[in-house]
């Protein structure tokens, strides 16, 4: 049967409940419904139109570099399968080659509260305004500098500017810790290289390099495969190079829900 690439209305979204904050799935055309936790009924339109309202199209400066960067191509990883393929920077969806399954490759930014699972290999911006709970966010790269809490995938680069703690877990090819952040991940993170330039408290599964800059300070525990600190950066904590524990892997913590095709707000 031929691959359709026509977008599919989701049968199943999160809800979660405003009074207790349960998360559980529920119809996408369902109005309204009853939490199976607390028994409050709560309404699913006012939800989904809260967090639409959270999701923010880009801004002048993002529309400028995008325009100043169209003829560039960036590496797009299948979820499903894991291949690699290359594509315009201007494409906004596409296939994948290997095993067709459907590829979404908007940028989102959210400004508010926000509560749905995102699945694109566009950038994911999670602004200083945002709350974000009970959520996947599947990603080629992301920034983010508000609340999170949920299971971030990221096959770039992760850059995280905030102040305070983490409740979120994170797996992404690379981790960068912003300039005057300071972290405390509430949960183990998973890596394939990280560069700390503020201030973090983590337990960090490394599959490569971690650097701390001038500047940095990281504390907790260190499983990789090599540690760089420059002059001017700290490290306090355990220490294992080489270990296996750092090439484990980090549960999603929404699994067992699975997601495919694309998902509109």
């Amino acid at each position: 049967m031929a691959n359709s690439n026509t977008p599919k209305q989701p049968e199943k979204i999160s809800a979660d409940c405003p009074h207790c904050g349960f998360s559980q799935l529920e119809s996408a055309y369902a109005k309204s419904t009853f939490c199976r936790k607390c028994g409050e009924h709560f309404s699913i339109e006012k939800l989904l139109l809260k967090e639409a309202s959270s999701l923010k199209g880009p801004s002048f400066f993002d529309k400028f570099s995008k325009l100043l960067s169209r003829e560039k191509v960036r590496d797009v990883t299948c979820f499903g399968c894991g291949s690699k393929q290359q594509l315009s920077s201007e494409v906004q969806s596409t296939s994948c080659p290997q095993c067709g399954s459907y590829i979404d490759l908007r940028e989102f930014r959210i400004a508010g509260p926000f509560g749905r699972s995102i699945q694109t290999q566009g950038e994911v911006i999670i602004t200083s305004k945002a709350d974000v709970a009970s959520s996947r966010i599947a990603c080629g790269s992301a920034l983010v500098e508000g609340k999170f809490k949920g299971f971030l995938l990221c096959t770039g680069l992760a850059r995280l500017k905030l102040h305070g703690k983490f409740l979120g877990s994170i797996k992404a090819e690379k981790l960068l810790v912003e300039k005057k952040s300071e972290i405390e991940f509430v949960r183990p993170i998973k890596v394939r290289s990280a560069e700390i330039n503020g201030k973090a408290s983590a337990h960090i599964l490394c599959d490569g390099a971690l650097t701390i800059n001038k500047g940095g300070f990281l504390q907790g525990t260190v499983h990789a495969k090599a540690i760089t600190i420059e002059k001017g950066g700290v490290f306090s904590g355990e220490l294992f190079i080489g270990e296996d524990e750092g090439t484990a892997e980090i549960p999603d913590p929404t699994e067992p829900v699975q997601r495919s095709g694309h998902e509109e707000f």
